[in-house]
């Protein structure tokens, strides 16, 4: 059995380890592309390469669920890997945080300024768990994986504009929630 381009989905849907190789084979690439950008503020090779592997075994998992043709797949496996991305930083997120401080840098950081980074964080993640789950989606995409709205608007499969609105009404929103105010 060759698996092809032509037949590798099928042979995935069936839970074929030769499939799931040609797909790391040819994919590896643009899942290592995206899941990079997402988390390179981390400076960890060895979390992006166990998102990549977290990744690969979604899809694996997963492939029955596919629907679409071979175009289609491509962002399929993009979502999947933002996904996982996205999961891995809110892990990554929730643990405690190292600063890393340039070894030709003499600034430093006291206990008490890392102790208000840390919290700060965490209760903007407090905060952002109240809004609704696509605005904490959003709010994750763009301010702690960096994304441009217009790659948020792709991936969510809604326009800039709903995604700039959303933004909008979020940032109210955690105003009002930081101010002790309605939240509805």
């Amino acid at each position: 059995m060759k698996i092809t381009s032509e037949n590798f989905i099928k042979h995935l849907k069936k839970g074929k380890e030769e499939a799931l190789q040609y797909v790391i084979d040819e994919y590896i690439g643009i899942v290592k592309a995206v899941i990079y950008n997402a988390l390179k503020s981390y400076n960890d090779p060895q979390i992006i390469e166990e998102c990549i592997s977290d990744t690969f075994l979604g899809v694996y998992e997963n492939a029955k669920q596919f629907e679409g043709a071979q175009e289609d797949f491509r962002k399929w496996i993009c979502t999947i890997a933002k996904f996982k991305a996205i999961s891995k930083q809110r892990k990554l997120v929730k643990t405690v945080t190292f600063y890393e401080i340039e070894e030709n840098s003499n600034a430093t950081i006291s206990a008490e300024e890392e102790y208000i980074l840390k919290v700060s964080t965490e209760e903007l993640l407090k905060m952002m768990s109240k809004l609704a789950p696509v605005d904490c989606d959003i709010f994750t995409m763009k301010y702690f994986l960096n994304m441009k709205n217009e790659e948020i608007a792709e991936h969510c499969g809604l326009t800039k504009a709903a995604i700039d609105n959303r933004l909008y009404r979020g940032k109210k929103r955690l105003q009002q929630i930081c101010l002790g105010g309605s939240t509805t």
